[in-house]
């Protein structure tokens, strides 16, 4: 019995020494883990992390964001007055302007203003009341103009037409 006791509390021993290897080797494995994890931290702050932009760069930012507004050339055509065609005989008198792509444009236009003019003049006496006294046939009309005034342009185009006047008598 005695050997039995020697034997119990050798096995006692070792279970407690086994106890404690084992709970020092996992204290170790936390510091390691939480030692390593807080280096990889510490590092990512100081030398990976892109600081927040001061006031200044986040006006330059929204600077850049909202772009300018952007203000076209626009040419003033004269008056118009054309027989409209009708089997009444009715008048139409407009006034309008092109709102053009570029500047350059502004010198192609004055030089083809007879060409211009023409196109127009031709267009417009082939309308009736009908077609172009609502605001669709009106929309349809600029339409119109544009497509045909276009055709004859080589350095721009026309992207607007505005009116100034439309009288239909």
């Amino acid at each position: 019995m005695a050997k039995k006791k020697d034997n119990d509390a050798e096995a006692v021993e070792e279970g407690a020494e086994g106890k404690k290897s084992k709970k020092g080797l996992l204290i170790i494995i936390i510091i390691a883990v939480l030692l390593l994890g807080g280096g990889g931290f510490g590092a990512y702050w100081f030398l990976l992390r892109t600081p927040p932009p001061t006031a200044e760069e986040l006006a330059e930012i929204e600077a850049a964001k909202t772009p300018e507004p952007v203000i076209l050339p626009v040419f003033a055509l004269k008056p118009f007055v054309v027989n409209l065609a009708d089997k009444k005989r009715r008048y139409l008198k407009v006034t309008m302007k092109l709102e053009l792509s570029n500047e350059e444009l502004l010198e192609e236009i004055d030089k083809r203003r007879a060409q211009l003019r023409d196109v127009v003049l031709t267009l417009l006496s082939s309308k009736t009341a009908a077609e172009i006294g609502t605001m669709e046939g009106k929309f349809l009309l600029r339409q119109d103009i544009i497509k045909r005034v276009n055709v004859s342009l080589v350095t721009g185009k026309v992207t607007k037409v505005y009116w100034e006047e439309f009288v239909i008598q």
